[in-house]
């Protein structure tokens, strides 16, 4: 037995309400249904939980313990989880500019392709150190000692923890993808879903440069 079941329906508790507390990922989601639909919001959810077996992997081998112990490692992954936050945001309020300086009649939106979600998905998890001390600091509390295989078990809690997410993350960007959709008839409306979108990914940076450094 790889996992102590007690520990594990503890663990199960603890990763469904973390999952379902609204946080970067949820709103990183939401940002990308606005601006493309379900498709690109789930496209986003398989990305940030690519990046979270990373996360996984790394928090199994030690690495993520370096990057929690290193204030270097840990600022240049904040600071540049925060300007690729930063630049996709300036990207989308960018076309809405564009948009609104058009004729109404005129107007043209560049969607964002599926693989691009994903991508940014990817990235701004992996670039998340927040993601990565979380782990290193939730997960060991799950593992039995006595089992053996310790580092292989936070590797799978860490994978059951990505899973919950990615139900909860996929409903939502379905639901709201839908939702948007039904609102943006116009070309106009989805200019300014892609602004929306844009304010959500600049406030994300914000977030990530003035309230997630690293505690002293």
């Amino acid at each position: 037995m790889l996992l102590n079941p007690d520990l594990l329906l503890a663990y199960l508790a603890a990763a469904t309400l973390l999952a379902l507390s609204p946080g970067p990922d949820t709103m990183f989601v939401l940002a990308s249904s606005a601006s493309g639909g379900p498709r690109n919001g789930i496209a986003a959810t398989l990305g940030i939980a690519s990046g979270s077996v990373v996360h996984a992997s790394a928090a199994a081998l030690g690495i993520s313990a370096l990057i929690a112990a290193s204030p270097v490692a840990f600022e240049v992954l904040r600071l540049g989880g925060a300007l690729y936050l930063a630049w996709i945001g300036a990207q989308a309020i960018l076309r809405l500019w564009r948009g609104l300086s058009e004729s109404a009649g005129a107007m043209t939106r560049a969607q964002v392709s599926t693989r691009v979600s994903f991508r940014r998905g990817f990235v701004t998890n992996v670039l998340n150190p927040k993601v990565a001390i979380f782990y290193v600091a939730f997960l060991p509390q799950f593992a039995d000692v006595s089992l053996g295989h310790v580092a292989t078990q936070i590797f799978l809690l860490g994978c059951i923890h990505n899973a919950i997410g990615v139900v909860w993350l996929t409903g939502l960007a379905v639901a709201s993808g839908r939702m948007t959709q039904a609102l943006a008839r116009s070309s106009r409306t989805r200019a300014w879903l892609d602004g929306t979108a844009g304010a959500v990914y600049l406030i994300l940076a914000a977030r990530m440069i003035f309230l997630e450094r690293r505690a002293t």
